[in-house]
Order: structure tokens, then sequence, then C-alpha cells
């Protein structure tokens, strides 16, 4: 029974325990979680990123290898080509191992291994992405990676091509032209992919370490508040117990003077014990059930007490010492209590005990609330040994009466140095704005109407000099009776956590290559510029640059981006040399940069522009063996007192700059309101945004030009038309195309007008080829340059002539000669490719650029348009007509049928049959039609059969 009664006491003992300990335990345990995750995420964050940036090195190494192995053939680079495409190629085997529900860990190793991953990351980079990769601040990442790889793979296998051609003698032949271009191109795709794949893991790496830092943050609140509470408990049960104590001294003495109290007499001589009934009822005993004799009674002290207190009794009773002892007594039920027993013997003449009279308490309940009041203190003692945190407390008169061990790190002084120091001689805690002195505050906190508060931006002196930034929280202790007995300061060191917030700040407004500022501070401290000088009415003189090197792609894409990195941060130190002090500089784009000169005259203005355009100049950029010169277009804006939108300043600083580029590069233009070279822009800009509004809403419409063969047999030929392009208005008029081409060159939107036109005139043809009696040969559509520069057109024709069903035989594509010379490696590949569909080709504008023959043998096209100014006033001029038959007689020499252009009457179509010429197009032979097509309501066509435009073509 009594050791039934041990184990339910040890019982409740614990869950009490348990019950103190678990919320702080659970608190510690989520901010250790939190700070481990914190670690490791941000660690393999770190790898993934590290993981990036080797991806796209060796991606850039792989292509300028095979770049190098398709000009010189040498093995070693082809096999540098390998070595350099097994990185990304390695981290393509692991992502696509990890995407198996059972994936094999070695072979995942081995490719992570392979991408230059070190092997101690690539555990907690397994687990990221497989628990990860759907969440929304993993996938956009994974899903570039996922392009990413798609292309290298398409890399490889264009490696794989380009040496067998090497192999079979084929080096520098059409087919290798096109490998090669088509490496550029997926070269150029990757740029972006790397781009977003990296921005989206910096994303990443921001968001979780926000989130981890939040959550952290929290913890340690949670935990501070939670030792608090317990802090303040244990001490208000400490005084509850002592005032409970002082009561149980009054009842006793109460007892005693009632004769109420236990008590024993024990007649030594006679061996007799008297015990009172409050013995009795307390043990649970009748009065009968307890034996006079002493040694029953010694029977019912618990057996671990039992020897003591017969100790006790013997030095008593020998030597006359106090007896006054505790011990446990067995009551009815089983249950032991603590009683707490007195006595005084009373001696004969000779000093011999003859009598001994005695009185005894249950201290039962004491006792326990001992026990109780020392597990809490050891609680509250090892709880706040144990945070993180500086944690003092003081009594109410300031002095320091306990301190845990991270307070005696931070402050350099042991526990026995500070107790019962002054706080504020101690920790000598200053403000980190003025840097002076915090008043001493604990008399104000000792104030019963004091609550918790929290103080930041400070920092402690320590001890050797230095300078701790620390949180401050105070805190009072009351006792149960309201009064403040004491103050719990908790000092939090922010040193990691300011430096922190410092080095995000600047990352937020400095650009991370060159360390100046960035777009958007650069744009938010010159709006702050524009706002102060609008509200003052002394106007001060200011002026804003855009600068934008010239030649810079040049040298991006022969030595690659570290290369182009360099420059940028070779330019950005030059300019931060020469210019003043309080002027901005910041990194606006690419290779574009803004500087705000503050305080600075138009005159001065434009020496600084000129001396920064000949420092720019004068820089000998040099990256290997090669070394590049370089020069800068800058756009120079004088601001005035009506210039006060961020938004008008800049555009006029980039339409400034942009006429310096127009003007020949590598200078300066001054903006001025009346500038008629900005007005043609502005008005070009305007027809942009036309332009897109009637792709928007579809207010382009098709014509026809027919092409007569002047063969006798071409009456078994079926028709040869030109496909010509035509803009309606918002109010149904015709515009003429040269009206809104140029515009549409300039500003990049030719490539849009042309996937319009070749999926309109597809579908056109489509709906004509069905109808009975329809003889259609040839369906000429024209391309801009910018299309044959489109690596994605290629698809986008397949994928119409797929929905249309038209045979590519009856497609015949006219390039101009000016823009297959631009791009005349990719006009050969897209002429070959389209070829090998069965696309026909033709040459517009011939004759009108420099060595036009010479690059006519490059170009594999079916026809040869004679340009229009040959042929206008070739009946009457020698020259034209020598110019047109030299042109048709190399044509045909060459395989090519000819077309003669502007053919107004029959003295000319007399005049070129004669030549030998094959076709000719013009007034005289038909005007442009509009093309009936199920996008065009009858007003539409009634209206474009009354307004022909001027011209007789238009090259879409």
């Amino acid at each position: 029974m009594q050791s039934l009664l041990r184990q339910i006491r040890k019982i409740f003992v614990a869950r009490r325990t348990t019950a103190v300990l678990l919320p702080l335990a659970v608190v510690v345990i989520l901010l250790s979680i939190f700070a481990a995750l914190s670690v490791v995420t941000m660690s393999v964050l770190r790898a993934y990123v590290g993981g990036e940036s080797h991806w796209s090195k060796a991606q850039k190494d792989a292509v300028f290898a095979l770049q190098r192995y398709a000009v010189t053939g040498a093995e070693i680079d082809y096999q540098r080509f390998l070595k350099e495409l097994e990185v990304p190629r390695g981290d393509s085997r692991a992502r696509l191992e990890m995407n198996k529900p059972n994936g094999d860990d070695a072979l995942i190793k081995d490719g992570f291994i392979a991408g230059g991953v070190a092997e101690d990351d690539i555990p907690g980079m397994v687990w990221m992405y497989r628990n990860f990769k759907h969440t929304y601040l993993f996938r956009n990442a994974i899903s570039y990676w996922e392009q990413g790889d798609h292309y290298i793979q398409q890399l490889y296998d264009i490696g794989l091509r380009l040496r067998a051609l090497e192999q079979s003698g084929q080096r520098g032949s059409p087919a290798a032209l096109t490998t090669v271009a088509e490496m550029q191109a997926i070269d150029s795709i990757l740029a972006p992919i790397e781009d977003g794949y990296a921005r989206a893991l910096g994303d990443a790496s921001r968001q979780v370490k926000d989130m981890l830092l939040v959550a952290l943050f929290a913890s340690a609140i949670l935990l501070l508040f939670a030792c608090t509470w317990y802090s303040r408990r244990s001490y208000a049960r400490s005084n509850r117990l002592q005032a409970q104590l002082r009561q149980s001294e009054e009842r006793l003495s109460l007892g005693f003077e009632g004769s109420n109290a236990g008590l024993w007499d024990w007649d030594i001589i006679k061996g007799d014990v008297y015990y009172s009934p409050w013995i009795n009822q307390q043990l649970g005993y009748s009065a009968a059930e307890i034996s006079s004799s002493p040694t029953a009674f010694v029977g019912l002290i618990h057996p671990d007490d039992r020897a003591m207190a017969q100790e006790a009794l013997r030095r008593h009773l020998v030597a006359n010492t106090l007896y006054d002892v505790e011990f446990r007594l067995k009551t009815l039920s089983g249950e032991y209590r603590w009683c707490k027993s007195r006595a005084q013997a009373v001696r004969n003449a000779d000093g011999i005990a003859v009598r001994m009279v005695g009185s005894l308490f249950d201290v039962t309940d004491r006792k326990l609330a001992e026990a109780k009041a020392f597990a809490e203190k050891e609680l509250a003692e090892v709880t706040l040994a144990s945070i993180a945190d500086a944690v003092i407390t003081t009594d109410n008169l300031g002095r320091i009466s306990y301190c845990n061990k991270i307070a005696e790190q931070m402050l350099g002084l042991s526990r026995q140095d500070m107790l019962m120091q002054p706080f504020d001689s101690v920790c000598k805690i200053f403000d980190e704005k003025n840097h002076e002195h915090v008043p001493d505050f604990l008399e104000q906190v000792l104030s019963p109407e004091t609550v918790s508060e929290t103080t930041k931006d400070l920092y402690l002196l320590g001890v050797d000099g230095s300078n701790i930034p620390i949180d401050r929280s105070i805190a009072p202790i009351h006792s149960p009776d309201g009064n403040v007995i004491g103050i719990v300061i908790v000092l939090h060191d922010v040193s990691e956590v300011r430096r922190h917030a410092a080095q995000l700040s600047y990352q937020a407004t400095h650009d991370e290559l060159t360390g100046i500022l960035n777009r958007r501070e650069f744009e938010r401290r010159l709006s702050e510029l524009l706002a102060r000088e609008s509200s003052n009415e002394d106007y001060q003189e200011h002026a804003v640059m855009y600068l934008d090197l010239d030649r810079f792609k040049i040298i991006n894409d022969t030595s690659g981006h570290a290369a182009g990195d360099e420059l940028i941060r070779q330019v950005s130190h030059m300019l931060r040399q020469r210019l003043r002090d309080g002027d901005m500089v910041g990194r606006i784009g690419g290779d574009e940069f803004g500087v705000v000169l503050a305080h600075c005259s138009q005159v001065d203005a434009g020496r600084l522009a000129e001396s920064l355009r000949q420092s720019v100049s004068d820089i000998r950029f040099s990256w290997g063996s090669r070394t590049f010169a370089i020069g800068v277009s800058i756009g120079l804006v004088v601001l005035n007192p009506g210039m006060v939108s961020l938004k008008e300043v800049m555009k006029a600083a980039d339409a400034a700059c942009y006429m310096a580029k127009e003007k020949g590069r590598n200078r300066i233009h001054v903006f001025s309101h009346d500038d008629e070279d900005l007005s043609v822009r502005h008005n070009e800009m305007e027809w942009v945004s036309r332009i897109k509004a009637a792709l928007d809403q579809d207010r382009f419409c098709l014509y026809s030009q027919k092409i007569m063969s002047l063969h006798p047999d071409a009456a078994a030929e079926g028709e040869h038309v030109e496909i010509l392009l035509r803009m309606l208005d918002e109010n149904g008029k015709l515009i003429p195309p040269m009206s809104f081409i140029p515009a549409a060159e300039r500003f990049d939107l030719m490539p849009q007008i042309d996937r319009w036109v070749i999926r309109k005139s597809f579908a056109a043809l489509a709906a004509l080829s069905r109808e009975p009696g329809a003889r259609i040969d040839t369906w000429a559509i024209n391309l801009s340059g910018s299309s044959i520069g489109d690596d994605r057109l290629l698809d986008y024709v397949i994928e119409q002539q797929q929905e249309s069903g038209i045979p590519f035989k009856l497609i015949c594509f006219e390039i101009t000669e000016t823009a297959a010379i631009a791009n005349l490696q990719k006009a050969v590949a897209l002429i070959d490719r389209l070829h090998g569909l069965g696309c026909r080709f033709a040459l517009d504008d011939f004759g009108v650029g420099m060595s036009s023959f010479n690059y006519l043998k490059h170009l594999p096209v079916d026809y040869v348009k004679i340009d229009g100014s040959f042929i206008k006033e070739i009946v009457n001029s020698a020259t034209d007509r020598a110019m047109a038959e030299s042109i048709n007689q190399i044509a045909h020499v060459m395989g090519k049928q000819t077309i003669a252009e502007f053919v107004e009457d029959d003295a000319i179509i007399a005049c070129l049959k004669n030549i030998g010429v094959d076709f000719v197009q013009g007034y005289g032979v038909g005007r442009p039609q509009p093309l009936p097509s199920r996008a065009f309501t009858s007003r539409h066509v009634a209206k474009m059969e009354a307004i022909l435009a001027g011209g007789s073509r238009r090259s879409a």
C-alpha cells in the first residue's frame, strides 16, 4: 500500500511539472525548429542559386565552344562543348529523376555533382524540390528550369549535327550555317530563361527569408511573454506561500492557546504516553487504536524518517539538545502526512529525564508548498538561463537581484560583480539616433500604473568600448497586493538583425552589379527633387542626362555577358569619379544610365555631358585578346518650372538620347520642345498606338494585285497575285501603307503585322481554293526584315498551314534585297527551311542595294523582282533598259525567273517582253483590288473599292 501511494504521488508531481514545463518547452522547440529551418532553407536556396550560376555559365561556355568548333572544326572545341554542356545536362538528369515517385538517389546525386553542386548541398536540394516544387515560391523557378532543359537538349542535338557535318566535310555549308543560326537562336532564347530562373530563385529566397524572420520574431516574443508570465506567477506564488505560513503560525498559536493543539505527554519512568484528541483526529485513529506505548507511535513514522526522529530524541534525552523534528506519520487511510514535533524533557535533580512533553503539528501543506515553490524557482531560473536574451531582475530600489548567463556575457561582468549593484551603473544604454545616454527609467517603471513596454533603437556600451545594438523590454514585478517589488529587464541583441536590415535597404536601392542607384531609387529621388522644386518659389536650375552605351551589344554577343558586366562596372565607376558631389547617378537599364545634375545651368550641364562622353570614348576595354572601343549617346534635359512630372522628364531625356543615336551615336542631344526631329519621332509614336489599336480591333485589310506572265503558254497557268496591306482608321477610312509602315518598322511592330497578314492570307487562300473554277498558282506574301530575323516565324508559318490546309507550293514569300542583306545568314536559313517544305521566294526591290549581284548568288530565291526605278522610264532611258537587261540575264543564268514592277502601260510591257522578262506587275497590268474575306463587312469592301491607296504595292 505504501509503495502504491508513493507511485501515485510521483505521478501527481510529474503531471504538475509537465503542466508547467510543457508550454515553455513547446515554444523553445518551435523557436529551435524555426531557426534550424531558416538555416537549412537559406542554405538550400543558396545552393540552387549557385547551381543556376554554374548552369548559366556552362551553357554560355558550351555555345562559345560550339561556335568555335563550327569555325575551326577542332576536336578540342567539340570536347569542350560536351564538357560544358554536361553541367546543365547533369542538372536535367537529376531533375527528371527527382520527378519520379521512387527516383534513384544515386542518379540524382551523380546528376547534381555533374552540374557543379556541392555534395553536401544535394540532400537539401532534393528535399526542397520534392516537397515544394508545386508551391508558389518555387514553381516559377522549376518552370524556367524545365524550359531551359528543353533547349539544352536541342543545343546538344545541334552539336551532334554540326559534328556530323564536320566529319562529312560540310563545314561552312548552308546546312552548317543553318545549324549555327539555330544554335544562336537557342542561345538568345536561353538568356531570358536564365534571367527568369535567377530572378525566381531570388524572389523565393527573399520571400522565404521574410517569412522565417517573422516566424522567428513571433516565436521569440511568445517565449519572452511566457517567461515573463511564469516569472510573475512564481513570485506571486512565493508571496502567497509566505502569507500562508504566517497564517499557519497564527493558527498554531491560537491552537496552543486554546489547548486545541496536538499534544503528547510521555512518562518516561512508567512508559505511558498521552495523546490529545487532536492527534487522533488528524491521524484518523480512535483513542483506543493508538497504543499508549511510545514504540507503537514510532511504528507510525515513515521508515525513511524513523531513524532521524529516534536520533533527535536520543540526543535531546542524553545531551539536552533542542528537540524539533519533522517526519511523516501514517494515517488510518494509509496516507502519510508531514508532522512537526517540538518537545522538552523534564529532568530530576540529577539531570535525568523523567518526563517529556511536546506538541505535534500537521505541516503537510507547508511541506508541499515549499517543495512546489522550490520547483517553480528552479524552473524559472533554468528557463531564464536558457533564453537567448539577457534577462536581469531588480528589486524595488533598482538593484540587480538576478541575471542569466547571457547577461553576464553581454555586459562582460560576472554575476557576483552585478548582484545588488544599481542597474544604471552596470548597464550603460544610449539612444542610437542622438547617442545620448538614456536616463534612469526605474523610477517611472516602479510606478504601480506602469505596464510592460519595449524600447528600440538603443545600444549598450560594452566594457571594451564596443557598441551593441539592442532592443530593451521592461516589465514591473508586482506583489499579490499590487505593489511593485521589482523589475524584469530583457536586453535583446539585434546586431545581426540591424546589419541585415541595413544590407537589405542598400540592396533595395542600389544596383547589384555596379553599386550605384537602381532605377527605382533613382526615379524616387528625382521625383522628390521635382516635388521640392514645384513648391519652391525660387526655382533652382537642374539637369537630367540619359546615357546609352554604343556598341555594347557587340561586346556582349562576341565576348559574353561577363565581359558586358565588367564594362558596365568600369563605366559606372568612371561616372562616379567624374560627377560632382551631390549629383546622382543610377543604372536604369542594361546599358543605360541616368544622371541628375543638381543646381547646374545648361552651359555647365553641356560641358559636363561632353566630359562624360569623352571619358567613355577614351575607354579601351580589353577582354581576353581583344580590345573594344565604345561610345555613348547622351540625351540632356534642362529642367524648367513647367517640368514637375517624373514621367515627362524621363520621356524627354529618353527622346533626346534616341535622337543622339539617330544622328550618328556618340554624341549629345539637348532636349527642346520645338525640336523638329523630336516632333517627327513623336508623330511616329502616335502611329505606334494607332497600329496597336488596329491590330487589337482587326482593322487591317488585304488587297491583291495581279502579276502577269509574258510567256506564250501563260494561259495554262493559274493566277499569280501579290497580297498587299492597307489599314482602316477609326472611321473606316483607308490608310495607305507608307503612312504607317515606317513607324511599324522603327518600333518593331512589323513581326505582329506580318503574322496578321500570314494568318489572314492563308485563311483567304483556303476559302478561295474551295470555290468552283479557282485557278491559283502563286500567292505572294511580303515579309519584313524583322520577321526574317524572328526565329519563331517558321513555326508560326507551319502552324497556319496546318490550320488552313493549303499546300505550301502555292505560297511565295517576298523579301526585300535590303532586308535579306541585313540578315543574310538568317535569311538563307529561313529560305532553305521553307524551300524544303515547298514554298518559293522572291527577292524584291532588286538592284537598289550595293553589291546586289554579289549577294544574289548566296540567296536561293526563285524570283528576282526588278526594282521599279529601272522600269518606269525604261522606254526612254537606255541606261534603265541596260540595267534591266543585265539583271534579267544574270537572274536567268542563275536559274531564277524575273518580275518587273511599276509597269504602267503597253509600251513598257512590249519592251520588257522583248528583253525576256518573265512576269510584269503594275497599273498597266491591274490595279490592287480588295481581297474578299469573312473578316470584312460589305461596308468595308465598298469603301476599299471606292478609295484605292496611292502606290502599287506594300511590303508587308
